[in-house]
């Protein structure tokens, strides 16, 4: 053979490990975490150990409602993973929703006792438009239907989300497009319930620019109407919901004539200072579009990404063989070419993942003369020096070890991560003066309290620093005031040649701290299970249907009192861009408070029941009866 082909562990060295790198951004100085994690085992759940490309947060929710919160992960452009949850230990099911895919919405939103799922395909790179898919689920395991709601518009879609848009307890749908350049003001759509389980087309909802596709469902006005922010382009776009399914742009009232925010990745909702309203967390970071180069001098590894562009990067110097790590390429262009005369590299795996090998000068000697065709190009061209060229429609990545001099690099442009303060409906930027200092660019966010304290903490996914071994940030809120970026935590990114996709906080094994799940984009999917020793006190409330008219408890709201903070907390919240969770299981730390009071959960069409809460640590479920478990 041509070349030796080897393995790559997946597991770096010990090295390297103690190599990441601790985010040290602007003088920001790091306090040792009190709040811990470890990553589950594949006993807890059997994750791929493969790099692959990723698409959004996971979906939760109980999918088969025995009480434990299952998982649909997507790998983009290949298949969406499900795993069922037995009691706190997951199992993979059979995939069924394959293909591209992007936003999922899940709930049972026509009550007929079966959970429902969305599901917006992809469109192709818009040569092939498509429409909403719809499954069903039943408490057996069983899944049927996928069939497309054929009055809904083709489209390249994006998100989808349900929003009782006219507060009647009829769950209705938002969904986003990326649009063509003509067509903006049809990218974001409203349809209201109909009968039959369907939706009717209303009205398109103001919009930004092609990226503006992201979409948050929130009520930042605190009225109990569900608004809308659409972001991820030039600018966010906040939209009041007026009631009667009827929206209005508010943008400049809310941020001012003068203040945006561009490409914004993620919005968390977060009650950080604990008065009742909800304030929002941004993450920033460019789109997958541009040339990256980045290296790391302590491992000497050097990473690239490169896409609908033909990119000859400089010769770089290798000691020894050439040893690549994590080839990422996309359809429709695969091959590689080897040397002088252009032998092919053949797969030994699926195109959908990453593939490693390792080449002696003699087996890539030389420069071929015509790199006309498409592909990527490795070549020996003497002294030690490597020659690469990537010309792909879609995205070519990969990382290169012991690269012994520092190539030219790409510095990723500052995007500072954005804490609003919500005051009565306006917001006010206190991201700095609250301690949150990175300007690094950061993809995702999940949101809890990670020590049961009774204050929301902020866990954030790093884009760049693909060629490290990197740290994920963690900031712990104190009291409201302050939050202090903490290291030492647990959560480190291993994955070389992945930049970060998107996190979200849940108890996947109903002991009452928050877990976290999350994924890197050319990497892998993970479960970091809490592990945090603490005394505080927490409740948990798993909300059902309302208890008169049924309905569903997709944006129902939890508030109540304890020690004179008060809390607010809502079912289907999730930083999620493009999908919506049905999250029923509302969390709270407490910390040593030991009573609460004033609790209350509210429905959308205004219903609302009051609970009782005599014991701490425990799970109630409400919904037609309370039901307490230990």
């Amino acid at each position: 053979m041509f070349q030796k082909i080897k393995k790559i562990a997946l597991t770096l060295t010990a090295f390297a490990l103690s190599s990441y790198l601790i985010a040290q951004d602007k003088g920001q100085s790091f306090l040792k975490s009190s709040v811990q994690f470890s990553e589950a085992s594949e006993n807890s759940i059997p994750l791929e150990q493969r790099n692959r490309r990723k698409f959004d947060n996971a979906l939760i929710a109980d999918l088969d409602q025995d009480g434990y919160l299952d998982l649909f992960l997507i790998e983009h452009s290949r298949r969406v993973e499900l795993y069922w949850n037995n009691k706190g230990t997951y199992v993979q099911g059979k995939p069924f929703i394959l293909g591209d895919t992007h936003g999922m919405a899940v709930c049972d939103y026509n009550n007929d006792g079966i959970v429902d799922l969305l599901v917006q395909p992809g469109g192709g790179g818009g040569k092939k438009p498509s429409r909403t898919l719809l499954y069903q689920i039943t408490k057996d395991r069983k899944i049927s239907g996928g069939n497309a709601f054929e009055n809904f518009e083709s489209s390249r879609g994006r998100a989808v989300k349900f929003i009782d848009a006219d507060t009647n307890g009829q769950l209705d749908l938002v969904t986003s497009s990326f649009p063509p350049n003509d067509a903006v003001n049809r990218a974001h759509f409203l349809y209201e319930k109909s009968e039959n389980s369907q939706f009717k087309f209303v009205n398109f909802l103001p919009h930004g620019d092609r990226f503006n596709m992201r979409t948050l469902i929130t009520d930042f006005n605190n009225d109990g109407i569900s608004d809308i922010v659409f972001y991820g382009g030039a600018k966010m776009v906040f939209v009041q919901g007026l009631g009667k399914m009827e929206f209005k742009d508010v943008t400049q009232e809310l941020l001012g004539k003068n203040i945006n925010w561009s490409d914004v990745s993620s919005i968390s909702e977060i009650d950080f200072d604990n008065d009742g309203d909800l304030d929002l967390f941004l993450t920033r970071c460019k789109e997958p579009f541009d040339t990256e180069k980045e290296y790391d001098e302590k491992t000497k590894t050097f990473y690239f990404f490169i896409r609908n562009k033909a990119v000859q990067l400089e010769d770089i110097h290798i000691d020894g063989n050439f040893k690549l790590e994590n080839l990422q390429m996309a359809y429709p262009d695969f091959d590689v070419f080897i040397g002088a005369n252009k032998r092919l590299f053949e797969r030994k795996k699926d195109k959908h993942g990453d593939h490693a090998f390792e080449l002696t000068p003699n087996e890539a000697q030389g420069w071929p003369e015509d790199t006309s065709q498409k592909g990527l190009y490795i070549g020996y061209v003497g002294d030690g020096l490597w020659r690469i060229k990537a010309d792909t429609e879609s995205g070519t990545s990969a990382v290169i070890h012991n690269v012994v001099k520092k190539p030219n690099t790409i510095a990723l442009e500052e995007m500072p991560a954005v804490l609003l303060e919500n005051n009565k409906g306006n917001f006010r930027e206190v991201t700095v003066r609250l301690g949150i200092n990175a300007s690094e660019q950061t993809a995702s966010a999940a949101v809890g309290d990670f020590n049961n304290d009774g204050w929301a903490d902020i866990f954030v996914v790093r884009y760049g620093k693909s060629a490290s071994v990197v740290e994920q940030l963690m900031y712990l809120n104190d009291k409201g005031k302050y939050f202090n970026p903490v290291h030492d935590h647990g959560i480190i990114r291993k994955e070389l040649g992945a930049t970060g996709m998107g996190a979200d906080a849940f108890d996947y094994d109903n002991d009452g701290d928050l877990d976290i799940v999350y994924c890197n984009e050319r990497g892998q999917w993970h479960v970091f299970t809490n592990a945090t020793q603490t005394d505080n006190n927490f409740i948990v409330v798993n909300v059902g249907n309302s208890p008169s008219k049924k309905v569903s408890a997709m944006g129902a709201v939890l508030t109540f009192s304890a020690c004179g903070n008060q809390y607010k907390r809502v079912v289907g919240a999730t930083s999620s861009p493009y999908s919506q969770s049905f999250n029923t299981f509302l969390h709270a730390g407490l910390g040593k408070c030991k009573s609460v009071e004033n609790v209350t959960i509210t429905w959308s069409n205004g219903e609302k029941q009051q609970l009782k809460i005599k014991d701490l640590n425990t799970i109630y479920k409400v919904g037609k009866e309370i039901v307490v478990a230990k």
